[in-house]
């Protein structure tokens, strides 16, 4: 959201509002939304996002959704689990095997994260707060082979530069998504920070390919018709990049500040009972991120 002209076209378009981010950016948010009231931000636990790479064409790919699932059963609301289709031969619909494969999980926004965080080690994989120093060499992404547990444990008790909390809502009247995330800044930030949007859709029944592999106690291996696919990327609401809503040393410990975001929702299949809404900010140097949020859509 980079281009102002573009912003005001969209504007007309679309007859939404804009709010100014001091920052010099537009954000838009539709008019319907309406700002909501947050309570004292009193969190002072690091939350982790856990991104899991997959498809419902790969086979392995439930072994990971285990882990991550037996992760959050053990730490519990801290870890905020995001699944991302990606990679046509193993989340492209496959017309071959009707009526079997035929739903898209694909979004443009996911697409986008998997070629910028590495999309080469193959699926499933996994991303932590999109820390790179897991590994060695660095990367992004860890392959679901590599018990990631103590990873995960390693952030949980960091006390968090940055804070977030969201609120969002449903408008069915106008298959509107409101969302909006207050910020405060906790440590004084040397670098650039920007808020990403993600809406999710949980619990979502469709077919699964399962090698067996990997201890899932739900499922047996083969084609599962009714696999429950959680907390799947359907929208990247400001794009996978977000907007920077700090700039380095210019802000001071204790700044607030309220970020909107909307997203009209027209896939008909898509179940609004179940949605969520993820933000989080995260560094724009090192692409670390420094914290999250998962708000149910009310």
């Amino acid at each position: 959201m980079k281009n102002l002209a573009i912003l005001i076209a969209l504007f007309a378009a679309f007859s939404c509002d804009y709010v100014e981010n001091p920052l010099g950016d537009a954000i838009i948010v539709d008019p319907s939304c309406v700002e909501p009231t947050f309570a004292p931000n009193t969190n002072t636990k690091r939350n982790v996002i856990i991104e899991d790479f997959t498809g419902f064409r790969c086979n392995n790919c439930p072994a990971a959704a285990y882990q991550i699932d037996t992760i959050k059963g053990n730490i519990g609301k801290q870890i905020i689990p995001v699944a991302v289709h990606v990679v046509d031969q193993f989340a492209a619909p496959d017309p071959s095997k009707a009526p079997k494969y035929q739903t898209d999980f694909r979004t443009p926004g996911g697409t986008d994260i998997w070629t910028a965080y590495g999309g080469v080690i193959g699926l499933p994989s996994i991303m932590i707060n999109r820390i790179d120093t897991f590994n060695n060499p660095a990367r992004f992404q860890i392959n679901y082979l590599t018990p990631f547990n103590e990873q995960v444990r390693k952030l949980i008790d960091d006390v968090p530069v940055v804070n977030i909390q969201v609120k969002a809502n449903y408008i069915a009247s106008k298959s509107l998504v409101c969302a909006y995330a207050e910020t405060e800044v906790l440590s004084t930030l040397a670098d650039d920070h920007s808020i990403v949007f993600m809406l999710l859709e949980d619990s979502i029944i469709d077919w699964q390919l399962y090698s067996g592999a990997g201890g899932y106690p739900f499922y047996s291996a083969g084609d599962i018709p009714d696999y429950i696919h959680k907390h799947v990327l359907r929208k990247s609401m400001n794009n996978y990049l977000g907007e920077t809503i700090i700039t380095g040393g210019s802000n001071a410990v204790g700044d607030k500040a309220i970020w909107p975001s909307s997203y009209i929702v027209t896939e008909s299949s898509w179940d609004p009972t179940h949605f969520e809404v993820v933000a989080f900010v995260y560094n724009n140097r090192t692409k670390e991120i420094m914290q999250a949020y998962k708000a149910n859509v009310e």
